[in-house]
């Protein structure tokens, strides 16, 4: 009997450290001190390059279906399709076509052990034309989707089933083009008929009656259309039901409204900026691990589109030689509505949703301010309250996408904290249309380190540079130096490079002139950088300083230098994020040196999703005005409370040189 307790004890014992053992490298995958995906196949603990958010255009999409999938076997490419023979044309991977699985799971890691896949069979463009050559295939491929919803659904004729009003209203699109169409050939056949009526008077009584006729099949049209069809008209029409709510419409594959991408976004705030996907705001049905986000189809027509070559223009001065940024700190949006932290006033958090009211606050400053760029300055989302960081990045971006505004992105500590990396969700910030981002070289640590430049009268002048820079997140020895990461000599090295491929154009702008109505002067290049955590510089506080300080510095421990390193290269202003409540300028000048002075800014953090607190602290946005014909930088404030209302405006850089006004 020893024996058996023996091996039971021991047993448990071991149970018990293989579950502490996988806790600690779970955790320790998550906050990035390690990367498990190096030592297990599969690439079971990091999702692969986010190929969901624009996949290539030469496929046909031929059916859908979602199965459950084991979490242990989630990492098999397998895991979650369906049969190969099943569904529209059986088997077609012998074809190079199949199942191809959305890495995204539906439940959103709400069960342990069970998650949820959607798939699409798709076939290549060239191989299907192939098939229905030889008849393999029918001439049938998707060219919409439509997804059921109880609160919109409309009742079939018979009620014998409901239809959802997506389809409906396409149905009835048909039929009023089918109506206007008989109407303008009846107008035709009118204006023909008068202008023989002289000529054929003795035809009259039989045209009254053909008019009668027609008149009587138009009106019996009209009829129809007014009605819900019956199930059998919408088959006829090419919609087919599917499982979890969906319906497909199947179509020509010449039929310019073939689809060939699908993602899934999730949240009821889910948007999709992207110009040429269109999201259908029905949530999918049946999960069997329902999460409390729901998840929506999303979907492509049309070629993959580079949006940096579609959207993107050069950066330019206005006529007044000015250039105007609005800075967005800490944004910390979530998959879902978020949740409101430290609302001012405080009776505000009842029914307080945190993205959706943050948003409605830039918009009213985007217009007011009208910026020629806007500057994210990290922790565009909450990542341990985003489980599918596409949701959250699209919400946070979209008022700038859809107003055609150009924006700038660096990372802050929370953003790889969710279903994407640093990598995925830089590269996600940096595709997106109107994004000047950039992941950065390869070869530099981090992600989203890169230059960007404002022309001047010509094309290869600089007017402005600025520097973004990724501050990392957490230390990487945090018994040395605890707290935050720090940017390191790469970066450095990379932007004194970048700064002195710049020098040509940056003479021939100040060379270019200006009139400024009196007389013609030389312009004034300027130039400031942007990341997310400060440098030790910003915790000077015996330096002059305009706006608020009411929490703590959270600066590294460790100096690399940064801030002497872009006061070397012209940097005259950082501004950057990280700390919420803090919103002040501090001007720092070292001791050696009168012309050794540089501005440090905060932006003030703007979201609700992330902590305020801290005697009230009002949400607010940071606005740079550059005027390049003074050779100015002029910084100003706009809070939630009142965001007509400039706060603490003042005057950085005059002539080119660093002040304190």
């Amino acid at each position: 009997m020893l024996l058996p307790r023996r091996l039971l004890r021991v047993s448990g014992y071991g149970i018990f450290f293989l579950v502490l053992t996988a806790t600690l490298l779970l955790f320790a995958n998550k906050h990035q001190i390690i990367e498990l995906n190096q030592y297990v196949p599969f690439d079971y603990f990091s999702s692969a390059a986010p190929s969901f958010f624009q996949p290539p255009s030469n496929s046909f999409i031929v059916d859908i279906a979602i199965k459950d999938c084991y979490a242990y076997n989630y990492g098999n490419s397998n895991c979650g399709k369906p049969e190969a023979d099943y569904g529209k044309f059986g088997d077609l991977t012998s074809y190079g076509g199949g199942w191809v699985r959305i890495k995204k799971d539906l439940t959103l890691g709400k069960s342990w052990y069970h998650k949820e896949m959607l798939s699409l069979k798709e076939i290549d463009h060239d191989e299907f034309q192939r098939l229905l050559r030889n008849k393999i295939v029918d001439d049938t491929v998707i060219v919409d989707f439509a997804v059921s919803d109880p609160k919109s659904d409309v009742a079939v004729e018979g009620g014998k089933g409901k239809l959802p009003s997506r389809i409906l209203e396409s149905i009835r699109n048909q039929q009023d083009q089918k109506a206007h169409n008989i109407a303008v050939a009846e107008e035709e056949r009118k204006e023909e008929e008068r202008q023989q009526e002289e000529k054929e008077e003795e035809k009259e009584e039989g045209k009254k009656e053909k008019e009668k006729e027609k008149e009587n099949e138009n009106e019996k049209f009209s009829k129809r259309a007014s009605q819900t069809p019956s199930l059998e008209e919408v088959a006829r029409l090419g919609w087919v039901q599917k499982p979890n709510g969906i319906w497909v419409k199947y179509g020509s594959h010449d039929d310019k409204d073939a689809i060939n991408a699908v993602d899934l976004l999730f949240g009821p705030e889910a948007t999709d900026p992207r110009p040429n996907w269109q999201l259908i705001k029905a949530p999918l049905k049946g999960i069997a691990v329902p999460s409390d986000l729901p998840a929506f189809l999303t979907f492509r027509r049309g070629p993959k589109l580079d949006y940096k070559k579609e959207y993107n223009k050069p950066l330019k001065l206005n006529e007044n030689s000015e250039f105007k940024i609005l800075q967005v700190a800490d944004l910390h949006f979530s998959t879902g509505y978020g949740k409101c932290l430290d609302p001012v006033p405080a009776e505000s958090a009842k029914g307080c949703k945190a993205d959706s009211r943050t948003l409605q606050f830039i918009d009213q400053v985007l217009d007011i301010e009208k910026p020629d760029l806007v500057v994210l300055t990290g922790d565009q989302i909450m990542g341990d309250v985003s489980p599918d960081s596409e949701s959250s990045a699209f919400k946070a971006l979209s008022p700038f996408i859809e107003r055609g505004i150009p924006f700038a992105v660096v990372l802050g500590n929370h953003d790889a904290e969710g279903s994407l990396k640093s990598k995925e969700i830089m590269g996600l910030y940096a595709d997106l249309p109107y994004s000047v981002a950039a992941i950065g070289p390869e070869e530099i640590d981090g992600f989203g380190n890169y230059v960007v430049t404002v022309q001047g009268k010509s094309k290869s002048s600089v007017a402005l540079s600025f520097y973004f820079v990724d501050s990392h997140a957490y230390s990487p020895n945090p018994k040395v130096y605890p707290g935050y990461d720090w940017i390191k000599e790469s970066q450095l090295i990379y932007m004194k490079e970048e700064a002195a491929s710049l020098v040509d154009g940056v003479r021939k702008f100040e060379k270019e002139s200006v009139f400024d109505g009196t007389a013609s002067k030389n312009q004034k290049h300027l130039s400031m950088a942007f990341f997310h955590i400060p440098v030790p510089e910003y915790k000077n506080l015996k330096e002059s300083y305009v706006g608020e300080h009411r929490e703590g510095i959270t600066a590294p421990r460790y100096d690399t230098g940064a801030r002497d390193i872009f006061q070397e290269l012209g940097v005259s202003a950082i501004s950057i994020g990280h700390d919420h409540c803090n919103d002040y300028c501090l001007l720092d000048q070292k001791q050696t040196s009168e012309e050794n002075k540089i501005w440090l800014c905060y932006g003030g953090g703007v979201g609700l999703g992330g902590y305020g607190g801290y005697g009230g602290y009002v949400r607010r946005l940071r606005t740079f005005q550059l005027d390049t014909s003074k050779g100015e930088i002029k910084t100003w404030k706009r809070a939630e409370s009142d965001p007509g209302k400039k706060l603490d405006e003042q005057i950085l850089v005059t002539g080119g040189n660093v002040v304190n006004w």
